[in-house]
C-alpha cells in the first residue's frame, strides 16, 4: 500500500511538473517547455530570481530562439545551471543607503564620481511606464542606472560569431558613408525571407580578437555597434529600410542582425557588496594602449557571475616592493585605487562598463577590479 502511494505521488508531481512547463533532463540540467504567455524575463525571474539574466537563457538556446523577443509554446529551452562560480553575496542593504542618497553622509565620496548616467531612449517611453510626481504634477520617466543607448552603443565580446542575417547592399544617397539617421537604406531580405515591415535590426563590426591578459585564454571578439535600422517596404528578394541611430559612418554590405532592446535596472541604485567579486580589464573598445574616464571597457565578469548592468567596480593596483635605505630590506607600499568603472551591459562571462573616475591617465589591460557596490536583484 505505501509502494503505490509513492508511486501515486510521483506521478501526481510529474503531472503537475509538466501543467507548470518544467521538465528534468539529465541530472544538473533542466528543460522548461515554454507555455502561453511566457518570455525570457519571466523564465529568468523564475529560475535565476533576477530577470536582467535573462541572456543566459538566450545565449543557451540560440538554435532554437531566432529572436529573443520571441519564445513559443511546446518550445523546450534548456536553464542553465545556477552552480555559479564566484557567487556574489546580496548586497548589504542594511550596511548603507542607495548610492544615489549617498549625499547625505559625510564620509561618502562625491556621488558625481559614479557618473549614473540619464537616459537616452533609443524610442518613445510608452505612456504606461512614466509617473506623475505629487510635488509637482509634472511628468517623470523612470531613471535607468546606466544610459539604455550607452549600454547599446557599447557592444560586447562575443565567443560565437553568429552568422549576420543580412547586409545593406545600397542607398538613395551616392555618398552612402555619409548616412545619418533617417536616411534610406536597402537589405537584402525580402518577403522570401520573413521580413515584415517594422522589423529592426542592428548594423555591426566584427573587431579586434580578445585573449584574456592573464591566462591567455581567448575570449572572442569585439562586436562593434555601428547603427540600427528599421524595415519600411518589403519587395520579394529585398527591403527598404531607414536607420534609426547611427554612430560611426555605414557603408555597402554592412552586416546586421536582430536588434535586441537593451533593458537596465530603472529607479535603484548599486548598494555595497558583502563578498566581493575580483577580476581585471582585458580590452577597451577603442583601439589603444591606455584609457581613463568615459572609455568603454571590457571585463572578465558577467551575468554567470552574477553581475548586471548598474553594478560598480573599483580598479586598483596591488603594492609594489619599495627599498629602505635606512633600515635595508623592501617594504611593500599599500594598494593603490587608481579608479571606478560602472558595468553597462553583461553577457556570460563578460560585460562591457564604462571608468566613471580615473585618478590616472596610464589604466591599461590588464588591470585588477572588484566588486564594490550591486544593484539588487528583482
Amino acid at each position: 500500500m505505501f509502494k503505490n502511494r509513492s508511486l501515486l505521488a510521483l506521478i501526481v508531481m510529474t503531472g503537475f511538473l509538466f501543467s507548470a512547463g518544467i521538465i528534468f533532463a539529465q541530472p544538473g540540467n533542466t528543460v522548461h517547455k515554454v507555455v502561453e504567455g511566457e518570455t525570457l524575463w519571466d523564465l529568468a525571474g523564475r529560475y535565476f530570481q533576477n530577470s536582467f539574466s535573462w541572456p543566459l537563457i538566450w545565449e543557451a538556446n540560440k538554435e532554437i530562439i531566432a529572436d529573443p523577443h520571441w519564445i513559443y509554446p511546446g518550445q523546450e529551452l534548456a536553464i542553465p545551471p545556477q552552480t555559479l562560480s564566484e557567487q556574489v553575496t546580496a548586497p548589504d542593504t542594511a550596511a548603507a543607503q542607495p548610492e544615489m542618497q549617498a549625499e547625505a553622509s559625510p564620509q561618502e565620496e562625491a556621488p558625481a564620481e559614479e557618473l549614473v548616467y540619464e537616459p537616452e531612449p533609443m524610442e518613445e517611453v510608452p505612456a504606461v511606464s512614466v509617473r506623475k510626481t505629487q510635488a509637482m504634477g509634472y511628468v517623470k520617466r523612470p531613471t535607468p542606472v546606466v544610459s539604455e543607448l550607452m549600454a547599446f552603443e557599447a557592444g560586447y565580446i562575443s565567443d560565437e560569431l553568429d552568422k549576420p542575417a543580412g547586409h545593406v547592399i545600397g542607398s538613395d544617397r551616392k555618398d552612402i558613408e555619409a548616412l545619418m539617421s533617417n536616411d534610406p537604406v536597402y537589405i537584402n531580405l525580402g518577403s522570401r525571407d520573413g521580413a515584415k515591415p517594422g522589423d529592426k535590426y542592428a548594423l555591426y563590426r566584427v573587431g579586434q580578437k580578445v585573449k584574456h591578459p592573464q591566462n591567455g585564454k581567448n575570449l572572442g571578439k569585439i562586436i562593434n555597434i555601428i547603427g540600427v535600422l528599421e524595415v519600411t517596404d518589403i519587395e520579394e528578394k529585398t527591403s527598404r529600410a531607414k536607420l534609426l541611430k547611427t554612430f560611426d559612418g555605414i557603408s555597402r554590405k554592412e552586416a546586421f542582425r536582430p536588434y535586441v532592446q537593451i533593458i537596465v535596472p530603472k529607479d535603484v541604485a548599486p548598494l555595497p557588496v558583502q563578498k566581493s567579486n575580483e577580476g581585471c580589464i582585458v580590452a577597451f573598445k577603442q583601439i589603444n594602449t591606455t584609457a581613463t574616464e568615459y572609455k568603454v571597457v571590457y571585463i572578465d565578469k558577467g551575468l554567470a557571475n552574477g553581475i548586471m548592468p548598474g553594478d560598480v567596480f573599483e580598479i586598483y593596483r596591488t603594492g609594489t616592493k619599495a627599498s629602505d635605505p635606512d633600515r635595508g630590506g623592501k617594504n611593500i607600499l599599500p594598494e593603490l585605487i587608481i579608479g571606478r568603472l560602472q558595468v553597462l551591459s553583461a553577457r556570460n562571462n563578460t560585460a562591457a562598463a564604462v571608468i566613471t573616475n580615473s585618478r590616472v591617465e596610464d589604466i591599461v589591460v590588464g588591470e585588477k577590479i572588484r566588486l564594490i557596490k550591486q544593484v539588487p536583484a528583482r
